[in-house]
């Protein structure tokens, strides 16, 4: 099945307004002007695309919005092989069969996967509509694309730099403890709280914040109780070595683009390297086997 050509019909104004203010590089000017109905059975969601959770509970109040106003705001989306991919918009597609509708509003885009996967960040990211995780993936992912660095990529979504790499350092959280920032439980304030305590401590740590419920606040000061009682000298003389290994995670993380952990035992250990995809798993073996610069 071929896309099919969309018509040629001229929006309101203020329909799609958002998302042309959401994206305000000139090359995506004026996306508002044009768009045409499209039928929900020819558009597919993007598999790679950065939001991957939906709340129920907003899914359902959005439901409920567009049975009684319609969709007040474009898709966008590009041609595929088959019909059209989205690019943003994918909660209002959702919501829109849903609530009954055989079309939507839809902006069509002539980009390709990698730019589509950037416009969908950069509308996900200014909508607030990624989790933590979900957010610090899709950075990580920019920074994988070569000639990116944590600075071209916060200049793409119009974010400081410091946002970005407190944002990947999320990564670093063991995949259990990410699950739980995805599911609500716990927020980016209390990972980040999880991460200033050595790996040793971190169970001890997150099961005091899921079983009390406790806030960034309340998270912070068990940690340091946790470090204090930690940092007594028969601690330090067991694990001298560990603010060591934390400076070798910390450079390999930086130089590999992806969380590594050091688990040691005395002065044996291991290297824990994380990796979402066999993409990213294939990128890492490639960044390992590169022959060493002249």
């Amino acid at each position: 099945m071929t896309s099919p050509a969309p018509p040629k019909q001229r929006g309101r104004s203020a329909l799609g307004k958002g998302l042309g203010a959401l994206i305000t590089a000139p090359k995506y000017a004026n996306l508002h002007d044009d768009y045409f109905m499209c039928r929900l059975e020819v558009i597919r969601a993007d598999p790679h695309q950065p939001r991957q959770s939906f709340d129920d509970d907003k899914l359902r109040e959005l439901v409920a919005s567009i049975k009684e106003k319609g969709v007040l705001q474009p898709l966008l989306v590009r041609k595929g092989d088959q019909g059209y991919i989205l690019i943003a918009g994918e909660r209002r597609l959702r919501a829109a069969g849903l609530a009954g509708l055989t079309e939507v509003p839809v902006v069509l885009k002539d980009v390709q996967g990698e730019e589509a996967f950037e416009l969908a960040l950069i509308e996900n990211i200014q909508r607030d509509d990624l989790n933590a995780i979900e957010e610090a993936q899709a950075y990580q992912r920019l920074l994988d694309r070569p000639g990116n660095t944590q600075e071209v990529v916060a200049r793409k979504v119009g974010k400081d730099r410091s946002t970005v790499s407190n944002s990947i350092r999320l990564l670093r959280l063991p995949k259990p403890y990410q699950r739980h920032v995805v599911d609500g439980a716990m927020t980016s304030g209390h990972a980040r709280t999880i991460l200033s305590v050595e790996p040793a401590l971190q169970p001890q740590l997150v099961e005091q914040i899921l079983q009390d419920d406790m806030s960034v606040r309340e998270a912070e000061r068990a940690a340091k109780r946790l470090k204090s009682k930690a940092a007594g000298p028969r601690r330090q003389a067991r694990r001298p070595l560990e603010p060591y290994f934390q400076t070798i995670a910390e450079e390999l993380t930086e130089a590999l683009r992806a969380p590594v952990l050091v688990q040691s035992r005395g002065r044996k250990g291991k290297l824990v390297v994380s990796f979402e995809s066999i993409e990213e798993l294939r990128t890492l073996r490639d960044r390992l086997l590169a022959p060493p610069s002249a």
